[in-house]
């Protein structure tokens, strides 16, 4: 079995959770059997699962995992189901229902959405302050109560299977100098009851339980800050394989020395407890192996690839698309840089007044809030729009002329493989690691030079001015994309399942 595992799964999905879900339905496809593991509670995740076409069967929640709670039948948990003392009053505004007793408020019933559905409730004590709130599974069963202290904090926390019973507890304790301390508990789990300091030690015990003493187990770890840990610690043996998503190093241009991104600086730290390295691009396997020699082998396979539906469908005449729109589909970061996209969109607005830029991704922080004042201090918030997330990226692909990824840095980016798999052509920059091994330059895109505002604006320039040339490199941009078929890129995969075969 290959586990791939992350902290969690929401709907809004980064580069790393698209991965996983093409890595899973690609080993689907080729009968290699696989699972998505995560170890974050969400009452919602199985409406996540619905969203993203994950069968429940291909995916394995640690608070499921012991909550017995893997498959369970859906059904309602609505207002009417709910009982309330028989003198109560109740009151109800949007998607709340405050109920009064005697004067007093004795509870506030939480609605999902424009539906009778109870999310959770919150229960106070005669003086107003909150005592417990309990919480609904989408599924329609309680998963979850918390109790608070007067002074409004968590003390305890009970995590509910369907069957009505507690099987996880958090307790929130201080130690000897008033600071918090979290506690885990697995309640009678295999006719036992089991404590963690942490969450750390609660993960090492799910891995082991998933890995049951199946040596021939692979562990791929997609999140490393996170999951490390608890893989590292293991009790039970089983295959460990660091999947490198992004930059290892802080500094590309020195791959020897400098420092390592805090997001792989612990991985990478305990390179010796690892059974095999993945990176996305033939450069970046060189520089790890530059680095941390050869002790571990390192295989080279996109992280995304193009599906055989894609490359069926016929191309989008050019003629169709909108003119002059420029996209970016990526997380708001700093990383991202759309803050030079908007600099260098400047210069294409005034030579192009017609011309729109459209970010589609979510925000990290308050990066979204800079950037609108940038926007708005540069005059362009008609021409300059901010899209959020969506599930239907196809779309925005097909609809622009030019796609843009300004990045200081990337890994592997779906952004550049998708888009040329829908023929827009793409503006990026020629950073480490993947933008020079998936755009062909001056063929299917054009490379820019990170930091270089005015060549981001005048590649964008360049093919504006030239529509025929703009439609050569969308069909450019199609042909490319065939070289990351689904074949292709299993038979990378079938080089590291092979080797753990041996």
């Amino acid at each position: 079995m290959y586990y791939f595992l992350n902290d969690n799964m929401q709907f809004s999905k980064s580069g790393i959770e698209h991965a996983e879900i093409n890595r899973l339905n690609l080993f689907n496809k080729h009968h290699v059997s696989s699972k998505i593991v995560t170890r974050m509670f969400a009452m919602n995740l199985h409406d996540v699962l619905d969203q993203a076409k994950i069968a429940e069967g291909d995916f394995i929640n640690l608070f499921d995992f012991f909550n017995g709670a893997m498959t369970v039948p859906r059904r309602t948990f609505t207002l009417a189901d709910f009982q309330v003392p028989a003198n109560a009053i109740k009151t109800r505004k949007d998607k709340q229902v405050q109920v009064m007793q005697q004067g007093k408020l004795l509870m506030i019933i939480y609605l999902r959405d424009d539906t009778d559905n109870i999310s959770n409730v919150q229960y106070f004590d005669v003086n107003g302050k909150t005592l417990k709130m309990v919480w609904w599974d989408t599924r329609g069963f309680k998963c979850l109560e918390q109790l608070f202290d007067w002074d409004g904090k968590i003390t305890q926390e009970s995590y509910f299977g369907p069957d009505g019973q507690i099987h996880i507890e958090k307790l929130h304790l201080l130690n000897h100098v008033g600071q918090e301390r979290l506690t885990w508990r697995v309640i009678n789990y295999k006719g036992q009851n089991r404590t963690f300091n942490g969450m750390n030690e609660m993960t090492r015990f799910f891995y082991d339980e998933l890995n049951a003493n199946d040596e021939n187990n692979v562990f791929i770890c997609d999140r490393t800050v996170e999951c490390a840990w608890g893989l590292f610690n293991m009790l039970t043996p089983a295959k460990k394989v660091l999947h490198l998503h992004n930059n290892h190093v802080s500094d590309g241009n020195d791959v020897l020395h400098s420092t390592l991104n805090n997001n792989y600086a612990n991985a990478l730290n305990n390179w010796n407890l690892w059974d095999a390295v993945i990176s996305a691009t033939p450069e970046q396997s060189a520089d790890v192996e530059a680095r941390y020699g050869k002790s571990i082998p390192a295989f080279t396979i996109p992280v995304g690839y193009v599906t055989d539906d894609t490359l069926a469908t016929a191309a989008v005449d050019f003629k169709k698309r909108q003119k002059h729109l420029v996209v970016q589909v990526a997380r708001l970061a700093p990383e991202k840089q759309q803050d030079h996209a908007i600099e260098a969109f400047k210069k294409v607005h005034h030579d192009f007044p017609d011309a729109q830029l459209e970010f589609w991704g979510y925000a990290n922080g308050d990066i979204e809030k800079q950037l609108r004042e940038q926007v708005k201090a540069a005059h362009l918030e008609d021409v300059v729009l901010f899209k959020g997330y969506t599930n239907d990226v196809n779309g925005v692909y097909n609809r622009a002329q030019i796609g843009l990824l300004p990045s200081r840095a990337e890994g592997f980016s779906l952004m550049l493989l998708e888009a040329q798999a829908h023929g827009l052509p793409m503006v990026a920059n020629d950073v480490k690691y993947g933008p020079s091994d998936i755009i062909q330059d001056h063929k299917s895109g054009i490379l820019t030079t990170d930091g270089d505002v005015k060549g981001l604006a005048d590649a964008m320039l360049t093919l504006l001015k030239d529509q025929d040339k703009l439609a050569k490199y969308s069909a450019g941009a199609y042909k490319n994309a065939k070289r990351y078929s689904e074949d292709a890129v299993f038979e990378k995969w079938q080089g590291l399942i092979d080797y753990f075969e041996k």
